[in-house]
């Protein structure tokens, strides 16, 4: 894969992962359940994280990070994330399962393309990462963790 491709699937990549930190912005604010809101965050910080990450290999590459602003589609999601939080926690955490799984695509489709062993391995483990996201929402949805006191569901 020539560089500039391989910059612009990185970008591409990190901009999914800038959205997602705006949806979980915006679930974050309207869930009141303390357990819920820890996990959500520490979902969030791990996009963060996965967007620093593949900011280096962008910059390594001689392309252009990409900025921790939502794009058109970011902003869509937070705002649709938003309004189903309103509902409450189990909603809020189904319109976080459907941005997550749409995420997970998103880097399985990236691990069918040529990278180099350093990018494919942060992929990878930012895929583990997603993994994880979607099992811990599909559990809480499926057993309202917040529901009975003191409970924890562990990712």
């Amino acid at each position: 894969m020539g560089r500039k491709s391989e910059v612009e699937k990185l970008r591409s990549l990190a901009q999914l992962d800038v959205d997602a930190v705006g949806a979980y912005d915006a679930a974050i604010a309207r869930v009141k359940e303390p357990l819920v809101r820890e996990r959500l965050n520490e979902f969030r910080v791990d996009h963060v994280r996965h967007v620093q990450d593949l900011n280096a290999f962008i910059r390594q590459f001689g392309g252009e990070p990409v900025e921790l602003r939502p794009d058109l589609k970011g902003a869509a999601m937070k705002g649709l994330t938003a309004m189903t939080s309103l509902m409450g926690t189990e909603a809020a955490l189904v319109a976080m399962l459907g941005n997550e799984e749409f995420t997970n695509r998103a880097y399985e489709l990236a691990l069918s393309f040529e990278w180099s062993p350093q990018v494919r391995s942060l992929i990878e483990k930012n895929r583990r990462d997603e993994e994880r996201h979607v099992t811990w929402i599909k559990e809480s949805v499926r057993h309202r963790p917040w529901m009975s006191e003191g409970a924890e569901v562990q990712a």
